[in-house]
């Protein structure tokens, strides 16, 4: 038994640091509180340093970090994030059944507990084509798995409106085993989140603004706080949390880069700008543990109280978010360890892209339908504006440029369309991480860079690469399912940065070039898409010509 003794122990049912003591055993925690009768093997002296429980992400991606799951879990140890609520919703996009398979084998081989939530939409929607299809009876025998917490993110709110047989089923079906639906309330009305309410969906972490924030309370919905890499919603919702409503609140990352992970943290990070922005450290850590655990329905994790699991994070003053030590399931993480090797993963591109298929046919007359990129958000302005055109083609400058997406399993076809704010002076840029089918997206000045791209993605089966000119192109292999690397984290990081490095040598623009580009193939976020099969807009939630 393990004793730790003089320590500030945070309460997360009385929000309060008490000094007190821990007595645990195994991977539970026994006793809180001084005892003259258990009996300890081993000692713990805190020297008065602060407790707080294992920090959760209540809602996220671990493709968007690049890393599989075991290396992700390497990371998130070190920055006090002991459990994870994860949407393994690209792989299984790209490889279906096979590529859960894949996630739930490989988290395995990390102390850090991912809860997975089983993908609602694969695909999102009829409007692309994807990897696989996943249906309620796919779905329904991984709720046998341990380590399956539910339904993810319900984003099809159609299917749901309309009452479509197989997504009731998929709810259905996680309700029968005693889990829930998390929802995906993008852009929805009251009136909407309504709907949602009525079939058992309880959480979100679309919320943007203190308005929605405070709309999705008002229907009994748990608010996910939202800091990732490319949306980056805390500052604009604490205002939303008072001392009565907090118990809603929790914290979530959905997408966020292995440098910003590195750099910034995870869930810590969450926990850093709320204290900056004034909230309490004690309700702010509660809101990364205890309340994350009560929204994602986690049993026995969340609270340093008995017969709860032992995740702890030991930190060296209470407003002070870096951990000097970190508890997974009774044991202290050793940051010096690595993790076994991923298994080969690899699903071959099947694209055929040349630079002739990418031309742009457009009437110099007219005006264009545009993707605008709005930089730290997922959503885009749709907007009709005059583009420059050359001999009766889409000529791109600094300010307009060419986009893509092709369907990468068959060989299916392509739509290409324009999009402003990439800043793209020459060359282009590519990937196979583009949410939520996972196809080929490329963007650039030229087709022969943009073709150039798509051979290079081809070649390395998936990944990110930065054409600067035919001679000078750089690359990062993503060989698990064309969506993460299999090397360590540091080493993800650093090749990384070569490549943002790089893209500074084609556009002037500061935000991450890919994890914006990855969501400009996602129909179902406002307001203009591009998938395979051309130009969507969700609005209207059917696709549109170039040009009118």
């Amino acid at each position: 038994m393990l004793h730790i003794k003089n320590a500030q122990i945070l309460n997360v049912f009385t929000e309060e640091f008490e000094k007190t003591e821990l007595w645990i055993e195994n991977n539970q925690i026994v006793f809180r509180g001084p005892s003259a009768q258990l009996v300890a093997d081993e000692t713990f002296d805190a020297h008065n340093q602060y407790i707080v429980p294992g920090m959760i992400d209540a809602h996220m991606h671990i493709e968007s970090s690049l890393l599989r799951p075991a290396e992700l879990g390497r990371l998130l140890a070190k920055h006090g994030v002991t459990s994870a609520v994860a949407d393994p919703h690209e792989l299984a996009s790209v490889a279906g059944t096979a590529g859960l398979n894949y996630m739930l084998d490989d988290a395995r081989k990390t102390p850090v507990r991912y809860f997975f939530m089983l993908p609602s939409s694969v695909p999102a929607t009829p409007f692309e084509r994807t990897g696989a299809v996943l249906d309620a009876a796919s779905l329904a025998p991984f709720y046998d798995e341990p380590e399956v917490n539910g339904l993810a993110e319900v984003m099809d709110f159609p299917a749901v409106a309309q009452k479509q047989a197989d997504m009731l089923q998929k709810i259905a079906d996680a309700n029968a085993h005693g889990k829930h639906a998390d929802g995906h309330a993008s852009g929805l009305s009251r009136e909407q989140l309504a709907v949602y309410r009525q079939y058992g969906i309880k959480t979100d972490h679309e919320a943007t603004s203190v308005q929605e924030a405070q709309e999705r309370l008002d229907a009994g919905m748990s608010v996910l706080i939202r800091q990732g890499t490319v949306e980056a919603d805390e500052l604009a919702l604490l205002p939303a949390v008072t001392p009565i409503n907090q118990r809603a609140f929790s914290f979530a990352t959905d997408d966020k880069s292995v440098h910003d992970l590195v750099q910034e943290g995870s869930i810590d990070e969450n926990v850093r700008l709320a204290i900056k922005a004034g909230i309490r450290p004690e309700q702010a850590f509660t809101m990364a543990s205890y309340h994350a655990a009560l929204a994602e329905e986690l049993d026995n994790i969340g609270a340093l109280t008995d017969g709860y699991l032992a995740d702890l994070v030991v930190l060296p003053e209470k407003n002070a978010v870096a951990p000097t030590q970190v508890m997974i399931n009774g044991a202290w993480i050793d940051e010096k360890a690595t993790v076994a090797p991923s298994a080969d993963f690899r699903v071959p591109l099947d694209v055929s892209l040349t630079a002739s298929d990418l031309a742009l046919p457009i009437k110099a007359d007219q005006p264009a339908h545009v993707i605008k990129i709005m930089p730290h958000h997922i959503t885009t302005e749709h907007v009709e504006v005059p583009v420059p055109s050359q001999g009766g083609l889409f000529s791109p400058n600094a300010t307009f440029s060419k986009i893509a997406v092709a369907e990468r399993y068959h060989d299916l076809g392509h739509g290409v369309g324009i999009i402003e704010g990439l800043g793209i002076k020459q060359g282009a840029i590519g990937a196979t991480v583009a949410h939520d089918s996972h196809n080929l997206i490329l963007a650039g000045h030229d087709d022969e860079s943009m073709a150039l791209a798509a051979a290079a993605l081809r070649d390395m089966d998936g990944g990110q690469v930065v054409v600067i000119d035919p001679d000078h192109i750089v690359t990062l292999p993503l060989p698990v399912g064309g969506l993460m690397s299999d090397q360590p984290y540091e080493t993800v990081d650093t090749e990384n940065q070569k490549l943002q490095a790089a893209f500074q040598q084609i556009s002037d623009i500061t935000f991450d070039p890919f994890l914006t580009l990855s969501f400009m193939a996602l129909p179902v976020i406002p307001s203009l898409k591009i998938t395979d099969q051309g130009l969507f807009d969700f609005n209207q939630f059917k696709f549109i010509n170039l040009q009118d």
